[in-house]
């Protein structure tokens, strides 16, 4: 009887197992497996930075010194192993000639690479594979102009500002100082460690995360009954990585491998479409810098 029991059991557990929901969704689109293609995301900052985000780094790291070189060879090594069929980098799309020209420059050993991430990890990964290009995708921001242009806008920010009590002011303040201080220690933790450990700690989930919270947070805020003022002014920032996303699925092909290096700031919106994507399979970053 206890081996009947078991027996039972055992076959309820395997029953259990073959009807599990989740395969629906595998199953679903099983057929289109075939034209898939692999996004890998690196997130990165300014090797040199020109000043145009909001917070200024108050540390550089050499990425020219012999030690960074040495770094930054080590990295290149494992995105190569990775062996992506494509370089995406973020440059306008509109770009695309000038780039091929630098590009193509390069290859000729008529162009020394500068400090800048874009030729010293984009270029030289992409000369290691032997690709003839590297594929820009980055796009202007959609502005959403509101009824009654600029001098309008201007009005409803003074009226926001003025609406809001000093006790929101200053909570937003406080917020602000809290991701300042953030910026400011990872400003400093990039010159402290090793550039892979860096990368991975500025690609890890939570970073992303909390980074991406400065973005629904100040005059997002701002707004009563159904004048969502702060949410349109934040529209720019969406529609900008909405349509970096849209160029990716532009150059994907079939079985695609293709490295997206991007502004960090970037990763958290077009991790979340990559991840809902059925065009592209996301590769986490850990499981290819080891």
């Amino acid at each position: 009887m206890k081996l009947r029991y078991t027996l039972l059991s055992l076959l309820i557990s395997v029953l259990s197992l073959a009807q599990n929901p989740k395969d629906n969704i595998k199953n679903a689109f099983v057929d289109i497996e075939d034209q898939q293609a692999e996004l890998l995301i690196l997130g990165t900052f300014h090797f040199k930075d020109a000043g145009l985000d909001g917070y200024k780094p108050k540390y550089d790291v050499n990425i020219m010194s012999e030690q960074k070189q040495a770094e930054l060879s080590e990295l290149l090594e494992d995105l190569k192993a990775y062996g992506p069929t494509k370089i995406a980098i973020e440059r306008r799309w509109e770009s695309q000639a000038r780039v091929d020209s630098l590009y193509n420059e390069y290859l000729n050993g008529n162009f020394d690479l500068s400090a800048n991430e874009i030729y010293q990890v984009g270029f030289r990964l992409a000369k290691m594979m032997g690709h003839k290009k590297v594929y820009c995708i980055d796009a202007r921001s959609r502005q959403f102009n509101v009824e009654g242009g600029e001098q309008y806008y201007k009005d409803k920010e003074a009226y926001y500002k003025e609406k809001f009590s000093q006790e929101q002011h200053n909570y937003e303040a406080q917020i602000d100082a809290a991701f300042k201080k953030l910026y400011e220690a990872d400003d400093i933790l990039k010159t402290q460690i090793p550039l892979k450990d860096f990368f991975l700690y500025l690609n890890s989930e939570e970073r992303l995360t909390v980074g991406h919270g400065h973005y629904v947070n100040g005059y997002f805020k701002w707004g009563e009954d159904t004048d969502y003022f702060g949410p349109d002014a934040s529209i720019w920032w969406y529609t900008r990585n909405m349509r970096i996303f849209h160029n990716l699925l532009r150059i994907k092909e079939p079985k695609d491998k293709v490295l997206l290096l991007i502004g960090a700031g970037h990763v958290p919106i077009i991790d979340f479409q990559a991840d809902a994507s059925v065009d592209y399979k996301k590769i986490d970053l850990a499981d290819v810098l080891d």
